[in-house]
């Protein structure tokens, strides 16, 4: 079950009515059957008060819409990647003080269905340091998407692209019980 793509503007649909140059109507519909085939592998390393962890995840998919959606046959299902890379590093710097990285790299997919409109491949990183008070609670200083980089999560019929939220920073207080 997916989003499938049956009509563009402009014009008028039955099941929508009418849909403007540009807009695109999509409906969710059985798609036939999605072939994947992949590899994913992890690791995790720790050195005295140092942990590095990684992952890869590569897939190859292809969507086989049979006689639901045979327009869709031979696509990749959209929202893919076919790589996705990711780090992590952990560092308690002493009794009380612990730094983090992560760091995400994902290939280029494709926004729709139709396989039209691609997103671009895009890394991101993170960062926390975090004070611990007692050994249930701490403080932090977080920052998402460090390097402020335009990651392209959707893109309209139009042209009209969105994006992941730029450089955040955040304080905060975790209690654990």
């Amino acid at each position: 079950i997916t989003n499938v793509t049956v009509g563009a503007g402009p014009g008028t649909f039955p099941v929508a009515g009418f849909i403007p140059a540009g807009g695109v109507l999509r409906q969710r519909r059985n798609a036939g059957q999605i072939e994947a085939w992949g590899l994913e592998a992890d690791i995790a390393r720790t050195f005295g008060d140092l942990t590095l962890t990684g992952a890869v995840s590569a897939t190859k998919a292809e969507v086989n819409g049979g006689s639901a959606a045979p327009q869709l046959t031979g696509n990749r299902p959209a929202q893919t990647p076919e790589y996705t890379v990711t780090g992590a590093a952990d560092w308690k710097v002493g009794d009380r003080l612990t730094l983090s990285a992560n760091l995400r790299f994902e290939s280029a997919r494709f926004e729709d269905d139709l396989n039209s409109r691609k997103l671009a491949a895009s890394v991101g990183i993170d960062a926390r340091a975090a004070w611990r008070l007692t050994p249930d609670s701490e403080v932090y200083l977080a920052a998402e998407n460090l390097t402020d980089a335009r990651i392209e999560v959707g893109e309209t019929g139009d042209g009209t692209e969105s994006f992941a939220a730029p450089q955040t920073f955040r304080v905060g207080f975790s209690l654990r019980r």
